[in-house]
């Protein structure tokens, strides 16, 4: 059995026991410092500095990319087809957690980068509030809860800083390679199986606790034990490793928002303008989310200059072959 394929067997179990046995906390392994003497291989938990999220090095390979008419929560719309065979032809480092408020904090305190104000989404409306920000989002978050209240170049700017400190090209990920990651060789809706009411363990998402604090419907039936973000590692993790993949916090890709998959790219690099854009695609859905777009297909799109309670991000990094770390 090959050390990547016992890999995945172990996470298996541990997200059965944990489903199985109550109290059973997610299985989080110590990160190792990077030799760059050798590339790392897939399922290796690596941190590049003692301040540097820590990552996990997903394989490369090929995946479906976006949802058939078949699925049944499936918006009824093309924004999510048509589908395509996406490759990822080299291994990819992809944060092991979202980036944390402390992390981000590290960040500002270095570089004094100023991200002030943050904007709400009440249910009805959009609200926002500039005294609220990254380090106050209007509601209580720990340390390790994942940083909102963050723009897309807030977002770049972090990973630019982390360029930077270690000399290896620290990014966002493309929204392909977002999904790649997200499914981890799944196929059906959500990286843990089909029903959103199965997910409460997997994932921080609209349940019964939004319902009653922040009175959002629908809501799954089931109890995440947040009403709002959770610290990241909170919940079972897919079968590459990465946690809250869905839930939590919506993260930021680098490509650019197009409302179909026509002219997309197959080699899992951003589509983005030379122009730029104003709005960018955010996965994975947040604390608050409807249920049906808490899954690995599901595309949100944001306005890249405003910053929003519940969109975050993770960063990634190529790992291996002749542009090893």
């Amino acid at each position: 059995m090959s050390r990547f394929a016992g890999r995945l067997l172990a996470l298996s179990a541990a997200a059965l026991a944990a489903a199985i046995l109550p109290g059973c906390a997610p299985m989080i392994e110590r990160p190792v410092q990077r030799d760059d003497r050798q590339a790392p291989g897939a399922g290796t938990v690596f941190r590049d500095c003692e301040v540097c999220p820590e990552m996990v090095v997903v394989p490369p390979g090929r995946f479906v990319m976006g949802s058939p008419e078949s699925e049944t929560e499936r918006w009824g719309t093309d924004r999510e087809g048509p589908q395509h065979e996406v490759t990822i032809a080299r291994p990819l480092a992809v944060g092991r957690f979202e980036v944390t408020r402390a992390q981000f904090s590290g960040f500002v305190e270095e570089t004094k980068h100023a991200a002030a104000g943050c904007t709400e989404w009440t249910g009805a409306r959009w609200n926002n509030d500039p005294a609220r920000g990254w380090r106050e989002a209007g509601f209580s978050q720990s340390d390790r809860d994942p940083v909102v209240c963050v723009s897309w170049a807030d977002a770049q700017a972090y990973a630019q800083w982390l360029s930077r400190k270690t000399g290896k090209r620290h990014r966002l990920l493309s929204e392909g390679e977002w999904e790649y990651a997200a499914r981890a060789g799944t196929t059906a809706a959500r990286y843990w199986g089909s029903g959103a009411g199965d997910g409460c363990g997997y994932a921080n998402l609209g349940d019964l606790e939004t319902r009653r604090t922040l009175g959002f419907e629908p809501a799954a039936d089931c109890s995440d034990g947040h009403a709002h973000t959770a610290p990241v590692g909170s919940y079972q993790p897919n079968a590459f490793g990465l946690y809250d993949m869905l839930g939590n916090a919506w993260e930021w890709t680098e490509d650019c928002w197009h409302e179909s998959y026509r002219g997309a790219p197959a080699d899992g690099s951003a589509w983005v303008e030379s122009a730029g854009c104003a709005r960018r695609v955010a996965r994975g859905a947040s604390f608050n989310s409807n249920p049906r777009n808490v899954r690995s297909a599901n595309r949100g799109n944001f306005a890249a200059a405003t910053r929003y309670t519940h969109v975050g991000f993770r960063v990634a990094r190529d790992a291996g072959g002749d542009r090893s770390p």
